[in-house]
């Protein structure tokens, strides 16, 4: 622990600034993994064809009971089945609505990586920049031993600022990459089975319209005879 503050110590102010960079970094990285391997990971297969089964026997009451929880995928499902005998316009304007709010959540601080990554590398160079300054500013009129130690410590301050800000910048980025990769792979599934019982429930109220109308016809041809 003594030798990471010597470290930082010595490469100066910007190294502070990167190794807080970092910190940020890692706790988005840690939650996001957590998040998505963890608390929102859901087999959607089994779950839409549970619901699936409800709504063509009719139970939307127990299809929507079984929505009930906090998953962003349980909520748009729920809102879709609470207005599933409503107009197809009403039932995906209710999806959407709710999906600015689930997605966003699902997405969390993903987009906030490429960003912290930037800064991280901004900063190193900022700390590159201000050790070129030492080095250059010890060159001025003083006795040969002194220039070579300011030269020394400003190349060193250099160097450490380059290395830790890309260490930090590399890092974030690969971390990104995985992250974002899964995190498509979930919204895809969510975007999936969200369609697929928004269009089983259009199908089913188109069924329902077209039993009502074919009654009301057939109830007059029955009067004639």
């Amino acid at each position: 622990m003594k030798d990471i503050f010597e470290l930082l110590n010595a490469g100066g102010i910007f190294m502070y600034g990167i190794l807080c960079t970092s910190l940020v970094a890692v706790t988005v990285i840690v939650r996001r993994v957590y998040q998505l391997w963890v608390q929102f990971r859901i087999d959607t297969g089994p779950l839409l064809s549970r619901v699936s089964q409800l709504v063509s026997s009719g139970d939307y009451g127990q299809a929507v009971q079984l929505v009930t929880g906090k998953h962003p995928l349980h909520r748009l499902m729920h809102a879709a089945l609470l207005r599933a005998n409503r107009s197809e316009k009403e039932i995906r304007r209710g999806v959407e609505t709710t999906a600015v709010t689930e997605l966003s959540r699902f997405r969390g601080a993903t987009s906030s990586l490429p960003q912290l990554s930037n800064l991280a590398t901004l900063l190193g160079l900022l700390g590159t920049i201000h050790g070129l300054i030492i080095s250059f500013s010890g060159m001025q009129g003083v006795a040969a031993a002194t220039r070579q130690a300011a030269l020394s410590k400003g190349v060193a301050v250099a160097f450490y600022n380059t290395f830790f800000g890309l260490t930090v910048a590399t890092v974030t980025v690969v971390a990104y990459l995985i992250v974002s990769a899964k995190q498509s792979k979930e919204m895809t599934k969510l975007e999936h089975v969200v369609a697929s019982l928004v269009d089983q429930l259009l199908s089913a109220g188109k069924a329902r319209t077209g039993t009502s109308a074919g009654g009301s016809v057939s109830a007059p041809m029955d009067k004639e005879h």
